[in-house]
């Protein structure tokens, strides 16, 4: 098992290095000035100054280097819009936002997700089953720019359930929450679904149900651990999706999360606050499938026993 860790991790280290390199090279290839309508106001001597400033008038193999340690040390930069700010620092005031959104999205998300899903192939070819299974499809066709002001108009400003915005108390998270976890939940329905079934026409549980052991024995002891290992596979990218957050969800809440703030930098040309802001969505994606592959294997022994991953 040590071995399986090692590879995977070491693999890490390789995609996420790619990732860097690929993200510094082409920042260099976006058309338009880093310092955005400033460089036009300022004389070609103080365009210069400001560009020795920040390294730019090296040739690029030097900036990447640079680039490079400074990214291995945990700078991530200063933004060139804003230079009192760096990219670190917009992080660490954006990114708890998002986090703690993501993760209530998520929990809430795959408990109904696989609840659904075991339901409807339980109920195959019934009503229970095309009931869920219409949930789940409406959940994959309404997107959340749809879903989320709705949830807003409704359960906020209509109805007055709940709060229709802002970030402050527990209760004005379940909105938010709710919306960013609309198509997760259909996601995981549908692929659990499908994976019972699947699970379900093997020998062994045929052998299960001729011993007339109950269906929650059934569930529970045979069928639950098979099945969800392709569930387990999707989970490290949705993840990831669910806990950066999305603009949409964040804007139409009012929630302070990161999503804002790159929106924000690619509008602006903000070369370093995009760098450093793709890094480090890329570095939670891949440190995710990381810990999903390591689930996996233990979850399934014969992944690691195999060396096939």
């Amino acid at each position: 098992m040590l071995k399986y860790v090692l590879r995977r991790f070491v693999y890490m280290l390789i995609t996420l290095w790619v990732i860097i390199t690929a993200t510094f090279f082409l920042m260099k290839l976006l058309p338009g000035n880093p310092f955005g309508e400033v460089a036009a106001k300022l004389p070609p001597e103080n365009l210069k100054i400001l560009r020795e400033q920040y390294g730019l008038d090296k040739p690029e193999w030097q900036q990447y280097l640079k680039y490079i340690g400074h990214v291995a040390q945990g700078d991530l930069g200063v933004s060139y819009q804003f230079p009192t700010r760096s990219v670190v620092d917009v992080i660490k005031q954006s990114f708890p936002a998002s986090l703690e959104l993501g993760i209530e999205s998520l929990i809430f998300a795959v408990i109904v997700g696989l609840l659904l899903g075991i339901f409807a192939a339980l109920k195959h070819n019934k009503a229970g089953d095309y009931s869920a299974m219409f949930i789940a499809l409406i959940g994959i066709s309404v997107p959340s720019f749809v879903v989320a002001p709705l949830l807003s108009y409704l359960l906020g400003n209509k109805w007055h359930i709940l709060p229709a915005g802002l970030w402050q108390g527990p209760e004005h998270r379940i909105l938010p929450a709710l919306a960013l976890s609309f198509g997760t939940i259909a996601i995981l329905a549908r692929m659990m679904r499908a994976s019972m079934l699947e699970v379900s026409s093997l020998d062994y549980i045929k052998t299960a149900k001729s011993k007339g052991l109950t269906t929650w024995k059934i569930v529970t002891s045979h069928m639950l651990r098979n099945a969800i290992l392709p569930v387990i596979t999707i989970l490290g990218p949705i993840a990831v999706n669910v806990i950066t957050g999305t603009l949409v969800v964040e804007s139409v809440f009012s929630v302070p999360g990161l999503g804002y703030q790159f929106v924000t930098s690619i509008t602006t040309l903000d070369y370093t606050m995009i760098t450093g802001l793709t890094i480090f969505y890329a570095a939670i994606l891949i440190i995710v499938m990381f810990l999903t592959d390591i689930a996996y294997g233990f979850v399934d022994p014969r992944i690691r026993m195999s060396g096939r991953r």
